[in-house]
């Protein structure tokens, strides 16, 4: 009882600070319906006591004029409130929408995609602060209409007031066992309502026709809904079952309610007790008592009762969201400066791990960006790329260590850094409403304010990404490549002094990738700082003048092609084509100087030399000393994938 007024006077207290106009127009309409019902009954009773004791005919009609006159003035009133209501109401739920989302934005990343605050937001919306105002409202008129036929039983039929309330309650009691069902039913159905609708978007939406069509994936899917369906349907029909036998317990006593209230009354007429318009008055008294009842009880139960349960749940969520998120400005981004002067980048000893993991993804982090540097990192899947890249722009909440950028320490607020930062992720991020003119022009306004800029950029970006010819298209109808270099121009438009590349040339065509690449070379001579995540180790060695290798969660080395491969043991790959060679002689060549290892297959023979000059005249006078025949030979130094192997390994991994 204590939690219920808690949420009581918090969903209170919320619904006044976001609309107090809400609270006036709904008490106020609450107020005049609930008068409305009761001057009906009243006048009807006079009018029949007038016709019945044979009053003057101009007396009578006086009288039905005064009370559809006033009548007249509380609907219209009752009209204008009800509008003002429905205005305030779209107003109110349209706060707390945003509230919901701004929620969403100011939650920290990691928790994003958070199943169970997933499923928890889904849940507290159940408790919606203007409806229950509404419900209050409402709740008013039952209160006002409820002392007003209680005050003309007690001066009618006080005895039967109380055998009807007595009834009434236990009418009720049924009610409000039906009505309980409702919170337990949706909070254990909210994850199959979840899947289900994941699963029928992924069997009807367009984005995965292709791939539903190609793998006859319809089976699974509908085999998985109709698991779920099952599930679910099989909890609604307990559901119903008990409301079923609640319902009718409850429709059972509203009749022999109702029979009582007949056959007492015309006793009660029948022995002169009361008169014909005193009977009139009582009969509708009585239907509309049971009603009010039913209302209250209605109200109170299904809707501000389970609006109450949830308020638990919907406080849930905004302690979460206060606890674990970033403090986010509005739109208006502060126009202080920043150092042009100093745009590196300082990774210091920063350690993360994501809520619940007992395992760093990032730990012990170090590195540094200079300015016109093209940083590669190049890591396995789950190495801590990615993380890294959140971490440096504040959407992930580090453990320990510092972040700088442009020498000051990054935070979420720090908009006066991210003004000059581009960021382009590997999912594609544009807007499917939107043809690609417009996607671009939407991110560079994020930035740019002034018109006339702003469409020099646009244009500017649109020319450097080669998508001249497709300005009107909307993103659903682009290529793969063609979305990429999208993506790409909506990060750039505002002409960033620092850029994240997060795999960008992911599953696109040679041409669209060459055409990437060259843009990333050319934003660079144009100024730009380039930090570039890919799994394609020959991109990174081409255009990159930095490498920061990860695996685990650690930095294992840092520094140019050239320095890395001084880091590993492979420094020079002799191949040589021989039909035949012994054992005996493949021992020997592993005893030559710098010589460390030595196979042969299908012909051909690889040494891997670790240092030193000369190394294929030595390899090539003992096979001349041998008298060995072979045919083509080729040295090759080793590459940066050779690199990236020796370090992380070539075992498989999960």
């Amino acid at each position: 009882m204590k939690k219920r007024f808690e949420n009581l006077c918090f969903l209170l207290t919320y619904a006044w600070e976001k609309c107090k106009a809400l609270y006036f127009a709904s008490l106020g309409k609450a107020v005049f319906n609930a008068f409305l019902p009761l001057i009906d009954i009243a006048g009807l009773g006079l009018v029949v006591d007038a016709l019945v004791n044979n009053s003057p005919r101009y007396e009578v009609m006086r009288l039905i004029l005064y009370f559809l006159l006033f009548n007249l003035a509380v609907v219209l009133l009752s009209q204008l409130l009800m509008l003002a209501e429905n205005i305030i109401m779209r107003k109110a739920s349209d706060i707390t929408q945003r509230d919901y989302m701004n929620d969403s934005i100011r939650i920290d990343y990691h928790y994003a995609q958070d199943r169970s605050i997933l499923d928890l937001k889904k849940k507290s919306m159940g408790a919606n602060p203007a409806w229950f105002i509404l419900s209050f409202g409402q709740l008013i008129k039952c209160i006002v209409q409820f002392v007003g036929i209680a005050y003309l039983f007690s001066v009618l039929s006080p005895l039967f007031l109380s055998v009807l309330l007595l009834t009434s309650v236990l009418s009720i009691w049924f009610i409000v066992r039906e009505r309980r069902l409702d919170f337990a039913y949706r909070n254990e159905s909210t994850e199959d309502e979840r899947a289900m609708d994941y699963l029928y978007k992924t069997m009807t939406d367009s984005g995965y026709a292709k791939e539903v069509r190609i793998n006859r994936a319809d089976s699974i899917l509908t085999r998985k809904y109709s698991e779920r369906y099952k599930a679910h349907l099989e909890r609604k029909d307990k559901l119903e079952n008990k409301r079923a036998f609640f319902h009718i317990c409850s429709l059972i006593l509203t009749v022999v309610q109702s029979i009582a209230m007949y056959l007492y009354f015309s006793h009660q007429v029948f022995s002169a007790q009361i008169g014909v318009g005193e009977y009139t008055v009582l009969l509708g008294a009585t239907t509309l008592l049971a009603g009010v009842l039913l209302e209250f009880f209605n109200l109170t139960v299904n809707n501000m009762a389970k609006t109450l349960d949830f308020t638990d749940l919907f406080r849930e969520y905004q302690n979460h969201v206060t606890e674990n998120s970033k403090i986010f400005a509005s739109r208006e981004l502060p126009m202080h400066e920043i150092d042009h002067t100093n745009l590196k980048i300082s990774f210091e000893d920063v350690t993360f791990t994501y809520p619940g993991s007992q395992k760093p993804v990032l730990e012990h982090i170090s590195f540094t960006i200079m300015q016109g540097e093209k940083l590669g990192i190049v890591g396995l899947n789950g190495s801590g790329k990615t993380t890294t890249i959140n971490c440096i722009l504040s959407l992930l909440s580090y453990d320990k260590g510092t972040i700088e950028v442009f020498g000051k320490e990054m935070q979420p607020d720090s908009y006066d850094s991210k003004r000059k930062i581009g960021v382009v992720m590997q999912n594609v991020a544009v807007f499917d409403a939107l043809n690609v003119y417009d996607n671009i022009d939407y991110f560079c306004g994020l930035y740019i304010k002034d018109k006339q800029l702003r469409r020099q950029y646009v244009e500017e970006a649109i020319e450097f990404v080669g998508l001249s010819d497709y300005k009107k298209f909307y993103p659903k109808k682009l290529s793969g490549g063609l979305l990429r270099r999208l993506n790409i121009a909506c990060g750039i438009a505002h002409k960033p002094k620092l850029i994240f590349l997060d795999e960008p040339t992911v599953a696109v065509d040679p041409q669209s990738r060459n055409r990437i690449l060259e843009g990333i070379l050319e934003l660079n001579r144009q100024g730009a700082t380039i930090v570039y995540t890919s799994h394609y180790m020959e991109e990174v060695e081409q255009i990159c003048t930095r490498i920061a290798i990860m695996d685990k969660g650690k930095n294992l080395a840092t520094g140019t092609t050239d320095e890395l491969k001084q880091m590993i043991k492979k420094k020079e790959i002799i191949s040589i084509e021989i039909l035949d060679i012994s054992d005996e002689d493949i021992l020997a060549l592993k005893e030559l100087k710098n010589v460390y290892d030595v196979t042969y297959e299908n012909h051909k023979l690889t040494i891997l030399c670790s240092n030193g000059k000369h190394n294929l005249i030595h390899i090539l006078d003992y096979l001349q000393t041998k008298n060995l025949s072979f045919g083509r030979v080729y040295s090759e130094l080793p590459t940066l994938n050779d690199v990236f192997l020796e370090m992380t390994g070539k075992e498989l991994r999960d």
